[in-house]
């Protein structure tokens, strides 16, 4: 797979050792996932009733149809209560073809209140509980798979902010997030995702074959495996 990007990833080496320029990944829309960026998206939640506030968040990632759920906690914050730290961890990777095909999602979701009793630290509505989660990675995965979770903050879309003619300000929305800056990266195989992004434009072009084939006259379906509908078949 061919990376055209002025960018960078943790996993672009791997096209220089498995060179196929058949395949190419057009990464111009990227922007660098920073750790503020991270912190924006990330938040607390608030429980009055326990006068306390739950650090802990999820965040899904997915290329192709390979998955990564990871749990982020918040360990420090500014003055207005807004993230400014956190430590992040792996806590799931698997595949799941019947799930929709996308290049790479990036998000902070939350799991309704089934799950989140099985996760809290007691049978009242409080907080999580880490060990429980790890334990219930399985069922997490589970619910991903049947879309039982709701997104609350979406990072493949970043806004910057470029100079324009005077003083004019030009807003540019940027699609594809980079890892390398984020804490992911030190989490994930670089291979893994390099193989995930490979497979997703490996199928997109398969698909992309199969419909231009889809109006074609028996005569040239035969054409195209090879054969001479002269001298090929009898009847001819």
């Amino acid at each position: 797979m061919r990376i055209i990007d002025k960018n960078t990833d943790f996993y672009d080496f791997y096209q220089n050792i498995y060179r196929d320029d058949s395949v190419t990944f057009d990464r111009s829309d990227s922007f660098l996932v920073t750790k503020e960026i991270m912190c924006d998206h990330l938040s607390e939640r608030w429980f009055r009733f326990l006068d306390k506030q739950d650090p802990i968040n999820f965040v899904l990632l997915q290329v192709c149809h390979t998955f990564w759920l990871f749990l982020a906690e918040i360990t420090a914050k500014n003055s207005f209560g807004r993230p400014t730290e956190y430590k992040i961890e792996l806590l799931k990777t698997w595949k799941n073809y019947h799930k929709e095909r996308r290049m790479i999602v990036l998000d902070v979701i939350d799991f309704g209140y089934d799950a989140d009793r099985l996760i809290h630290q007691d049978r009242y509505w409080s907080l999580y509980d880490k060990e429980k989660i790890i334990r219930r990675a399985d069922t997490l995965t589970e619910l991903i798979d049947h879309n039982d979770f709701k997104i609350r903050s979406s990072i493949n879309r970043h806004t910057i902010l470029k100079s324009g003619k005077g003083y004019e300000t030009v807003k540019i929305d940027k699609h594809i997030p980079l890892l390398k800056a984020c804490g992911i990266a030190e989490l994930v195989d670089p291979l893994d995702i390099y193989l995930a992004f490979e497979e997703y434009f490996s199928l997109e072009k398969q698909a992309q074959e199969r419909t231009e084939s889809s109006g074609l006259t028996n005569d040239e379906k035969i054409g195209n495996h090879g054969f001479d509908t002269k001298t090929s078949f009898r009847g001819k």
